[in-house]
């Protein structure tokens, strides 16, 4: 399932629209891609109003209700336990990222990278 990108040097896979990245597949991370494919776009409102706030600040013109199609396909990496989106369509510029937790049950370290 992960293959490796010389590229990024990182592996690499792609699940339901969601990419997964890892330093180094390890035991029971292609169950944990499966898993986080799908509940990702049911933590989709949550996240969105985690980041809400600072996103906000940043980019005051937003649609809230746009934000999914803005934020654009997401990359999850499971070494570090973080969710980026490095092709956002709300600038050309930032990457968007936060942390977290155990089967998105949480999210924290909110950043504007760029």
């Amino acid at each position: 399932m992960f293959k490796f990108d010389d590229e990024r040097d990182e592996y690499v896979a792609e699940l339901n629209g969601v990419e997964f990245v890892c330093d180094e597949p390890e035991d029971g991370d292609e169950e944990e891609a499966q898993k986080l494919s799908k509940l990702y776009f049911e933590k989709l409102p949550e996240m969105i109003e985690f980041m809400w706030p600072e996103l906000q600040q940043v980019y005051r013109d937003i649609d809230k209700a746009k934000l999914p199609q803005l934020l654009g396909k997401p990359t999850i990496n499971l070494t570090t336990c973080q969710i980026m989106y490095t092709e956002q369509a709300l600038d050309d510029t930032h990457i968007i990222e936060f942390e977290y937790t155990d089967e998105l049950a949480g999210f924290e370290c909110f950043n504007i990278d760029g």
